[in-house]
Order: C-alpha cells, then structure tokens, then sequence
C-alpha cells in the first residue's frame, strides 16, 4: 500500500497510518536525543591534586582503604599496594598534571614497606576524577 504524506488526500485509512508514520518517527528521534550519551563533567585539577595528596597521607598515617568508601562523600581508590597491606612511607608528587579526558593524571614517586618488610620504591601514575564522584585509579603500563 502506498502511504501519501500530503495532507487531505481524503482517504481515511491512509491518513492514519501517515499520522503513525509521523509519531513514530518523532519518538524515535526523542528517543535517541535522550538515549544519546552525555558528556562527563570535567574534573578540577586543583582539586584533584588536594584529594589525590589528601589521600597519600591518609595510607601514609595508616588508615584502611576500606575506611575511604565509608566516607561522606565517599572516595573510591584503587591501590594494590594499599589493598594488600604496604605501608607507604613516603611519596613525592612530580610538577604539573595532565588533562585524561574528564579527569586529571598525576605522576607520583612512591617509597613502601611491603607486609614481609621489603622496600618497595616505584614511580606510578594516577588517574583523579573529581565529578560525579571522586576517584583515585593507579594507571598500569
């Protein structure tokens, strides 16, 4: 059957399926319009700086990793070395920052005692979102 989009072609079945054929073309490019995928706020440098040094002291003074995500708001970090009970003695954050998208990656010198008391020295670089939550990843490679 052919469908005539033109209007008062007085045929009432045609106008109804030409009317559907609208609505349904109009959801689906409502649907896609909110379906589309939005763009990730950008996270503050500063900021991420302050949490990402914030929490380097948090393990250097020994509080758990776990006690992160029991905060408000709650900070999640990925830290293998923390996870599995190294204790960091000491890091220095090199200058500047670099711009990964929506977030912001640092490089940092870490020195640690692993659990059976050998000196873990590495240099590593972390990822930091600061919106919509705020996170802490080590970057591998």
């Amino acid at each position: 059957m052919a469908v005539s989009f033109s209007r008062g072609s007085g045929n009432p079945e045609t106008s109804a399926t030409a009317r559907n054929c609208w609505i349904a073309i109009v959801l689906i490019l409502l649907l896609q319009l909110g379906c589309s995928p939005g763009t990730a706020p950008m996270s503050d440098a500063a900021q991420a700086k302050e949490l990402l040094q914030k929490m380097l002291d948090e393990w250097k003074s020994g509080t758990s990793l776990g006690e992160l995500k029991k905060r408000h708001p709650p900070v999640y970090f990925t830290e293998d070395l923390w996870r599995n009970g190294a204790k960091l003695n000491e890091y220095v954050m090199t200058e500047g920052s670099e711009v990964l998208g929506s977030n912001i990656r640092f490089k940092v010198n870490l020195k640690c005692t692993n659990k059976g008391g050998k000196a873990i020295e590495r240099p590593v670089r972390y990822i930091v979102t600061t919106q919509p939550a705020l996170t802490i990843v080590r970057e591998e490679g």
